[in-house]
């Protein structure tokens, strides 16, 4: 019994004889639709240079004049905030003056606090993906990050690639 198929090469070469030339069965094809594309390319084009002409003349017509009358407003204001600052009160300047024949300076930073990183692992994986693997699949996760991508840093700290190159290296 023979093949009720057609093979794709003579289908191809009945549409495009050549290769940029169209059939005339091609053309005969396409003929319906030729009127009815343009025109859906014409509304798309347009639509496209309407938004863009209508964002151009918005701008335009805007002066910015609130902004220069706000940005007057703030220079010719008081001084910034003094939130931070302490008044001086009787107790406080008391308080000031003993610091200094106790030997303290009022005006010494304090020593930064140590940055102390987060438990690697956790009990439950972090995301909606993970969470249901490890319920289903827990042979899915990588067993110290609870992540898909075994070996992948954690999102919180991703690192440097350098760092990766030498932990790889070692």
């Amino acid at each position: 019994m023979a093949d009720p198929y057609i093979d794709r090469k003579t289908v191809n070469k009945s549409y495009r004889p050549r290769g940029d030339v169209m059939s005339p069965g091609l053309k005969r094809a396409r003929e319906p639709f030729r009127i009815r594309n343009a025109l859906t390319g014409v509304v798309l084009a347009s639509f496209a240079v309407g938004v863009w002409a209508y964002s151009l003349s918005a701008v335009k017509q805007d002066d910015f004049s609130d902004v220069d009358e706000e940005a007057k407003a703030l220079a010719s204001s008081s001084p910034p905030s003094t939130s931070n600052v302490i008044p001086a009160t009787p107790e406080v300047v008391n308080a000031t003056k003993g610091a200094i024949a106790a030997g303290f300076t009022p005006l010494e930073p304090a020593a930064p606090s140590p940055v102390v990183p987060a438990p690697a692992s956790s009990s439950r994986p972090k995301g909606v993906l993970a969470a249901l693997l490890a319920d289903r699949y827990p042979q899915a996760l990588d067993p110290s990050t609870k992540t898909i991508i075994f070996g992948a840093p954690p999102v919180d700290n991703p690192g440097r690639l350098r760092d990766w190159w030498k932990q790889g290296r070692r």
